[in-house]
């Protein structure tokens, strides 16, 4: 997991600080080793489930720092709806810069373990009507509405928040998944 921490990159697998303050700028501001990267890729999740480990996963044509040599990284279990237990997906590792490479479905938003198109449905129905649809997990579902509100308001400003079905497709032409919790 890497993140921002002024100006730096921190890596928590290797427990400090990877840019060093006495360092030029721009080496501040690369990504660190061992960083991840997430690629959005088309699974089928029925046939995953059905064979695991041995689904012909496809394989990446390349590292974002342009090595064509990925090592294969074992496997990590996610949550998908619909599933009764976590699928097996496919992880890569780039020799060069070491970044480990995390396949995931197209139709998902990373970190949600529902697909875009259920969370928009669930959503339109309770903007619409005021209720909730049936077979939904609410307590999921309310934590999508505030966090579509808040989105909505902080980069649409007020206009965005009054169609709140609109701010959903706007959010996502922007780049912005509209039910990120961190604005």
């Amino acid at each position: 997991m890497v993140s921002v921490v002024r100006g730096h990159f921190y890596s928590k697998k290797r427990g400090g600080d990877v840019g060093a303050s006495t360092a030029p700028k721009a080496r501040a501001l690369r990504p660190p080793r061992n960083s991840a990267m997430i690629l959005f890729v088309e699974l089928n999740l029925k046939q995953i489930n059905r064979h695991g480990e041995k689904y012909r996963w496809p394989r990446p044509a390349r590292c974002r720092c342009g090595n064509t040599r990925l090592w294969g990284h074992g496997f990590v279990d996610m949550l998908f709806d619909g599933f009764l237990r976590p699928l097996k997906m496919r992880r890569y590792r780039c020799r060069v810069c070491r970044c480990v490479i995390r396949l995931r479905p197209v139709g998902y938003f990373s970190r949600h373990q529902s697909s875009t198109a259920t969370i928009r449905r669930v959503l339109a129905k309770r903007i619409a009507t005021g209720r909730w649809p049936a077979g939904c997990a609410v307590n999921r579902a309310r934590h999508w509405l505030k966090a579509l509100k808040a989105n909505a308001l902080a980069v649409l400003g007020v206009g965005g928040y009054r169609d709140l079905r609109a701010a959903f497709d706007r959010l996502i032409v922007l780049g912005w998944i509209p039910v990120r919790r961190s604005v």
